[in-house]
Order: C-alpha cells, then structure tokens, then sequence
C-alpha cells in the first residue's frame, strides 16, 4: 500500500494569468504507481486553468468550491461532487467563481510522470486559447 498525505506534497505554483497549486500524489515518479496519475489542483477565487487538452483521456472529480467548465464552447455550471471525464482531444478549461478555492483531483490513464505533469502545467498544456 503507498498512502500519500497530500498536504505534505509542495507541489508547483502555476503563475498567473492561470494562477493555481498542482500537486501530483501518484505517478510512476510520485510513489512508484506505473498505471496512473494522480493530482491535486487548487483554484484560487477568480482563477483559471487555461483552455487546453490532453493526449489521453482524463477524468477530473470536484472536491469543493464551485465555478464553470468550459468544454467545447459550452459552459457548465460546477460544484463539489460532480465527475467529469474528458476523452482525448477535448478542449476544457475550470473557471473559478466563487469566494473560496476550487479543489479538483484528476487521473490521467496512461500516466504522465509527476515531472512532465508539472512541467505541463508550468508551460501550458499547448493552451488553445485564454478566455
């Protein structure tokens, strides 16, 4: 069993104008897990991810906070407890808000390794467009 305390993880601390903390739990470099990755994003109040997509398919679950997915020119209303999953090639992007940071925990299936991950987050993940 590999048990991981998330808050113990610094993490990386994305700059504006997509101002956010992400924290990978598991990856095959992150507590030697070769089938997935596992990551935390912290979405301060009025922050963004950047409008982007992946390689694979990623499935991202709502911890708290609230906000709107941008998905495909369409915007979704979100809160805590809601489950996305997002094939390969969809463009999608989490707006925060509200007045308390938007916590989100995603699992990229292959992995990305906790250094291309952060790597990714830092550069952009080939940033589509910043609404």
């Amino acid at each position: 069993m590999v048990i991981i305390r998330a808050w113990e993880i610094e993490g990386v601390e994305v700059p504006e104008p997509y101002k956010r903390r992400i924290k990978v739990l598991l990856a095959p470099d992150q507590g030697g897990v070769s089938i997935l990755s596992m990551s935390q994003a912290i979405i301060p109040p009025q922050s963004k991810t950047d409008y982007h997509s992946h390689d694979r398919p990623e499935a991202i679950y709502v911890v708290s906070g609230s906000g709107v997915c941008m998905w495909e020119g369409q915007k979704i209303p979100i809160t805590s407890g809601m489950v996305f999953w997002v094939p390969p090639g969809e463009r999608h992007q989490f707006i925060n808000t509200g007045y308390e940071p938007l916590t989100l925990v995603t699992v990229f299936v292959p992995p990305y390794t906790a250094a291309e991950n952060y790597a990714k987050c830092l550069q952009g993940w080939g940033t589509l467009d910043s609404r």
